[in-house]
């Protein structure tokens, strides 16, 4: 929803000048309301949301990816390391979820130039890294509920949790910020 009231906002600033750029926006505010209103659906319905319906969680996160540079001035890029294995459904949902709350806190928030998303599989862990050099800020005085912030943060640690995996947040004034979300990778049956 974020992403729309941003693409609205470029796009009326853009309606008198640039009506072209106005135009481009005001399509792709029109495409990411189609899809979230795709996935509150199979949200009630209790489905995969629709990122990760016809695709695996690589090909998501990328696309999550690029749509978080759509409407701002911060280069966002995405990488995969090591060999991609899949994952459990709610794996993927989390950390699908996760991309997307603190990509989201980077375009409301952060003020970047550059952001990353990389996703790391390792050979009994998997990791996402999400990172910017904006405006950082002190994790230890984020409360939740203050301006309606910090229920993000909440939802990542929970989510993580209660996979048996762990949330981290680096973060400084002025320095920008890194979350890194850790989850084991269940064992296969030849005992992996």
């Amino acid at each position: 929803m974020s992403s729309i009231i941003l693409l609205l906002r470029a796009a009326r600033r853009d309606l008198t000048n640039r009506p072209a750029d106005a135009e481009l926006r005001i399509t792709e505010a029109e495409r990411a309301a189609q899809e979230n209103l795709e996935e509150a659906r199979n949200f009630v319905r209790a489905l995969a949301p629709p990122a990760l319906q016809h695709s695996s969680l690589t090909a998501a996160l990328r696309r999550i990816t690029d749509s978080a540079a759509v409407g701002t001035a911060t280069r966002v890029r995405f990488e995969v390391a090591g060999e991609p294995v899949p994952l459990p459904a709610d794996h993927d949902l989390a950390l699908l979820r996760i991309a997307q709350g603190a990509l989201g806190n980077v375009s409301r928030h952060s003020e970047a130039e550059h952001a990353g998303v990389t996703l790391t599989f390792l050979d009994d862990l998997v990791v996402l890294d999400i990172y910017d050099d904006g405006r950082g800020f002190d994790p230890a005085q984020t409360q939740v509920g203050t301006a309606g912030t910090g229920y993000g943060l909440r939802a990542m640690r929970d989510r993580v949790t209660a996979l048996g995996g762990s949330l981290t947040i680096e973060s400084t004034p002025g320095e920008g910020t890194a979350v890194a979300a850790t989850l084991p990778l269940p064992f296969s049956e030849e005992g992996r």
